[in-house]
This record gives structure tokens, C-alpha cells and sequence, in this order.
């Protein structure tokens, strides 16, 4: 969007400060590093399967209980989009390795799960279109890099730019929302995001058995 009313201009650039941050973030910086090991990088799909299938779950629950016909539809529209990504990446990719169950990442799926479960329709907005499609965007343009070609990458590349300004398109058409709640979402999201990102980035150097 080119033009914004000043608050939603004020939620874009808070989140596009924490997109900058994230850039920054360990498993990021992983990707892009071309020092980084073959083996490291190929660990890293392993741990961030059980985030792709929980962010169908997440997705799922959004639809599930939004009321608001104007963003249940939005939400269904938004599923059907991201159905059946998470086989995407594990047919993209196949290391041989199945991941464990991690309490950190589980964590943060059960946190994002519990808000689209409980929160109002234009906060579930706020977390499904301007958190994680922007950290999805963000991580995917980390993995083109670190995998030339992949599949998942490259879906991904394509279609979660839309979905960000399909938020914004939202909130600027329903500004029945409170800039102070919606900051504090914006920066308790990127939280969960950045502690699973990084848990996924210490996962991937332990098995590899490159020292972090």
C-alpha cells in the first residue's frame, strides 16, 4: 500500500522494524551465510518441519473460529492458499532425518495456536498476514539462497507478499482496531517468532556438530 492513515503507517513501520531485526536473527543468518555447511543447512529442514506443519494448525484454527463473515471468508481464502505446504517442503527436501519433539518450538505453535483461537478477528489478522507471512517472507528468501531452486522456497517467495497486503488492505478498510493493543501484538508475536527461529538454528548446528 502507498498511501496509509497514520496509524496503520505507524503499525508498518513498528513492523518492518521487526522484520529488519529478524533479518538478524540466528537462523537468518545461518541461511544466508555461504560459510555455512551443507550438513547445517540441510539440519535446518528438518527442525523447521513441525513450525510448517503447526502453522497449518495454526491457519486451521484461525478459520475454524472467526465469526466475522468478511474475515472468515478472508481466513478460509487464506487456508486454502496454504493448504498442504507443509508436504511441500517435506517432499522439496528429504534429509532422512525425522525431528524430535522440541518443547521450545512447540511452545510458540501452542502460543500463536491459543491466539487465533481467542482473540478478535482483526488481531487474528495482525498475526497471520503482517507476523508470520512477513517472517515466512523473510525465511524464504534466506532458503532461496541457501537452496537454489527449491520448491517450497520458491512457492513461498511468490505468494506471501500478497498475503502481507492483504492484512494491511484490511486494517485500512476496518479501523475498528486500537494502535496501542495492536503494537503490543506486533512485538509479542515477533518474540515467539525470533525464540523459535533461533531454537530452530541451535537444533540444526547440534546436530550437524558445528559448534555455535
Amino acid at each position: 500500500m502507498t498511501t496509509m492513515p497514520a496509524p496503520l503507517r505507524e503499525v508498518a513501520d513498528r513492523n518492518e522494524e521487526h522484520v529488519r531485526a529478524y533479518r538478524s536473527s540466528d537462523l537468518i543468518v545461518l541461511l544466508v551465510d555461504p560459510t555455512t555447511p551443507a550438513s547445517t543447512r540441510d539440519a535446518v529442514l528438518t527442525h523447521v518441519a513441525p513450525w510448517s506443519d503447526a502453522f497449518q494448525r495454526m491457519i486451521d484454527v484461525r478459520a475454524a473460529f472467526e465469526t466475522d463473515p468478511q474475515l472468515k471468508e478472508l481466513a478460509l481464502q487464506h487456508r486454502q492458499e496454504e493448504l498442504g505446504h507443509n508436504d511441500i517442503l517435506a517432499d522439496s527436501h528429504r534429509t532422512g532425518r525425522t525431528p524430535g519433539w522440541d518443547p521450545v518450538v512447540e511452545a510458540g505453535a501452542a502460543w500463536f495456536v491459543e491466539q487465533f483461537r481467542t482473540l478478535p478477528g482483526l488481531h487474528r489478522v495482525v498475526l497471520a498476514h503482517l507476523v508470520l507471512e512477513a517472517g515466512s517472507l523473510t525465511f524464504s528468501s534466506a532458503g532461496s539462497l541457501a537452496f537454489p531452486g527449491n520448491a517450497y522456497f520458491a512457492l513461498h517467495d511468490e505468494a506471501d507478499e500478497e498475503h502481507i497486503e492483504m492484512g494491511y488492505r484490511l486494517l485500512a478498510e476496518r479501523p475498528e482496531w486500537r494502535l496501542g493493543e495492536v503494537i503490543e501484538l506486533l512485538d509479542r508475536a515477533w518474540q515467539i517468532i525470533t525464540m523459535v527461529s533461533d531454537r530452530i538454528a541451535e537444533l540444526a548446528r547440534r546436530d550437524s556438530a558445528v559448534p555455535a
